[in-house]
């Protein structure tokens, strides 16, 4: 039975703003995102407060995100679920006479486009950047207010399949590489759509990875296999996860909810 992705849909328990989910970007949202930046944030916006009273902060956040318990992992799961609902009915929304029905079939999903940047992609890569985008920005404002200081979306790591080691690779080595045409340099990381952990990047709690077929399914997705040639070839994204952050790993797809 084909998914009924253009019914009403009612923005999750973030505030919709203009039909796009509002985040904030300043040092507060750096400081809920990993805990270790709330020191940097107690110079800068509470410089009144005692520096003891800023430790003992940290440290009770670090308890608290010490251990993923089922009860908050069951309202993450949920409130990723109606993100990725959102992204879908949002998105589709926008193309309201570019298909011949209220989502693309088969033939349309093949066919080629232009994106944001000006690439020629087929629609099924144009719907799924656009839904990724959407449900990044409204996973950030709800794990902002479930698990402040104990996430990261599209965290990237560098994993050695030979040591088990893996490493994160900050933001700004990611945009350096890219800029300088060195991007080569970044295969073979992993990069997950949200990471839940401790307040370490390193101390990975759950993984999870939005998916968003291009045609209307009630079927699960497949894990996506690594091509002939990859450091991982002969592998899927799922295993590579599992592998490399020994944790609880799963799919977020619209009206299917949690796939494991």
């Amino acid at each position: 039975m084909a998914l009924a992705l253009l019914t009403a849909c009612t923005a999750p328990m973030g505030a919709q703003r203009g039909n796009s989910y509002s985040y904030d970007n300043s040092a507060s949202a750096a400081c809920r995102q990993n805990p270790a930046n709330c020191v940097a944030l107690s110079g800068k916006e509470a410089a009144y407060e005692p520096i003891r009273e800023a430790g003992t902060a940290i440290a009770s956040m670090a308890a608290v995100l010490a251990v993923l318990d089922n009860e908050t992992r069951v309202s993450i799961e949920r409130a990723l679920t109606d993100c990725a609902e959102f992204a879908r009915s949002e998105i589709l929304l926008r193309y309201p006479t570019t298909f011949k029905g209220p989502a693309p079939d088969a033939n349309e999903c093949n066919q080629e486009t232009v994106d944001a940047q000006g690439r020629n992609v087929t629609w099924a890569m144009r719907l799924g950047t656009e839904m990724h985008e959407v449900a990044r920005q409204c996973a950030e404002e709800e794990l902002n207010k479930l698990r402040p200081g104990g996430f990261s979306l599209e965290q990237r790591y560098r994993y050695d399949m030979q040591t088990g080691h893996k490493k994160p690779v900050g933001a700004a080595e990611e945009r350096a590489l890219i800029a300088s045409g060195n991007q080569g340099e970044l295969k073979g990381t992993l990069k997950p759509d949200v990471v839940l952990h401790s307040g370490s990047l390193l101390d990975v709690q759950a993984v999870y990875d939005f998916k968003f077929p291009c045609v209307n399914t009630d079927k699960a997705p497949v894990w996506n296999k690594y091509p002939k040639g990859h450091p991982y070839s002969g592998y899927d994204q799922g295993t590579m996860y599992e592998m490399a952050f020994k944790s609880a790993v799963a799919r977020i797809m619209p009206r299917l909810g949690v796939i494991r």
